[in-house]
This record gives structure tokens, sequence and C-alpha cells, in this order.
């Protein structure tokens, strides 16, 4: 961006999944700030002008009126994405207490959704202690996400292991997006073709040098939450990163099905910048 602009202010996430997004950022865009917050903390510092852009969870939309995704960069699956999970002891239909991680409005959202409109359920929620041991959890079921859940194994108690991604996609044919660069102030669009082509680069970059990032961040010692070869096939096959039109209507399908199922009042209009 022009040296003469205030410094570009980016919000992301501390999961792996969104490294192939940002490893290479600060190259393509010198000058900007960026800082690491869970999804769930993004809205807040967007509305509050703490940040010009952000990776957070696309649900965030129905509640930021002016909010825009920006450029055709994800965080997405066409099918399981390993990440986001769903553990139960008992079927779908039978859950009646469920433990939400509030990390990610996009995925517990999901999970709410998936439940109310396909298995006609809405159990009783409560917060999943970030702190305590998975296994230890009381409720029936709980929604783990990030690199947690890439790295939990369920001990016997839990006979049901859902993927998410992988259930939207049997019930409705189509991707999910969980996260994408999201903007709603001015410094956002000054500019705006040029931040979208180096968001957009930046991703390109990470995508192809998947195995190069992984050696960076072991140099670093920065830890894996699973095998080198697992946290691989994860970021190059099960996590999708560019956007297309079937994401894009993934996206108002699942805005629309909010309101259908009463988790929001408001029908959300999709805004993309691309």
């Amino acid at each position: 961006m022009n040296s003469d602009e205030s410094p570009l202010r980016i919000g992301t996430v501390p999961f792996s999944n969104a490294w192939p997004l940002t490893h290479y950022l600060c190259q393509e865009l010198p000058g900007a700030t960026v800082s690491q917050w869970f999804p769930s903390e993004m809205r807040l510092r967007l509305t509050a002008h703490h940040l010009d852009l952000a990776m957070m969870p696309v649900a965030e939309l129905m509640y930021l009126p002016y909010g825009k995704i920006v450029s055709d960069c994800c965080i997405g699956c066409r099918g399981p994405v390993w990440s986001v999970r769903l553990i139960s002891t008992v079927p779908l239909a039978q859950i009646k207490t469920l433990s939400l991680d509030t990390a990610s409005r996009s995925s517990v959202t999901l999970c709410e959704l998936i439940l109310r409109q396909f298995f006609d359920n809405s159990p009783k929620k409560f917060k999943l202690n970030p702190h305590r041991p998975l296994n230890a959890c009381k409720t029936d079921a709980f929604v783990v996400i990030g690199d947690r859940a890439l790295a939990f194994e369920p001990a016997d108690r839990w006979k049901y292991c859902f993927d998410l991604g992988e259930l939207w996609q049997k019930k409705t044919g189509l991707p999910f997006v969980f996260a994408a660069w999201i903007g709603c102030t001015p410094q956002t669009w000054n500019r705006l073709e040029e931040l979208v082509h180096r968001l957009q680069s930046a991703r390109d970059r990470g995508v192809e040098s998947v195995h190069t990032i992984l050696d960076e961040k072991e140099a670093v010692g920065i830890p894996l939450p699973v095998s080198r070869k697992r946290m691989g096939e994860y970021l190059s096959r099960a996590v999708h990163y560019r956007a297309d039109n079937q994401d894009q209507l993934a996206i108002q399908t699942f805005f629309d099905f909010a309101v259908l199922v009463g988790l929001t009042k408001h029908r959300t209009v999709l805004e993309w910048i691309h």
C-alpha cells in the first residue's frame, strides 16, 4: 500500500489452518500490522475500529451490518474438514445437552443449524471449558474446533464423531466456508483492487508452499497439533482456501437457514468483493 497511508491493521486467528493465508502476508503487505485473536473477538475489534481487516467467521456478518468479504480467500471445505467436530455419546437426534467451543461463531452456528434443520433437535447449550480435558466433558455432546479438534482422541464413551463439514455437504450438497477476510472500515476500501490482489497473492504463495511453511514453523519451535504428515494432508487436502460461486451460494444458504430455524431474525445478504 502507499507509504503515505495509515498502516493497515489486520487480525488473524491463532490456528494452523490460517497459515497458508497469513504466512506471506507481511511480505505482500509491507507496513501492515498483523495481530492474532480468537475468531470470537474479531467482530468487536472491527466495530471498535481497532482492526481494518480480519480473518473471521462468516457467521459474524449476520451481526456486522457494514461488513464485506474482501477477496476470494477463505478457510472452507468441500466435505470433511477434520478440525470442526461434533463428538457425542448418542445419535444426533437424541442429544439433549451440548457444549460449544465458542471461539468461532460459524462452527457453533453450523452445529445448531444442522441439529435444528435436519434433526429437529435444539439441545440445551453450555460453554465448552477451554482448560478442561475434552474427555471430561459432562454433556451428551460437544463441538470442538481448530488444532484442539485435530489432536483430540476420544475416549470410549464418545461413540459418535461427526465432521460438521461433511454433515453439511451431505445435507445440502454444498461446500462450507468457515472464515474469510472481512472488513468494514474506510481504510479497508482505500486502493481496494490492490488489497484484494495482495491478499490473494499471499494465499497463492502459501498454498503452494505448505511444506516450506511447516518447516519454518518447526524450525522456530512452533509445535504441530498432529504429525507432520497429517498436517501436510490437512492443509493441502482438507481445507479449501479459494472461494468460488458455489461457496458464495453456500454462505447465502447458511444465512437463510439461520433465519428459517430461528437463530437470527434478519436475513443477511452477502456482499463479496473479489
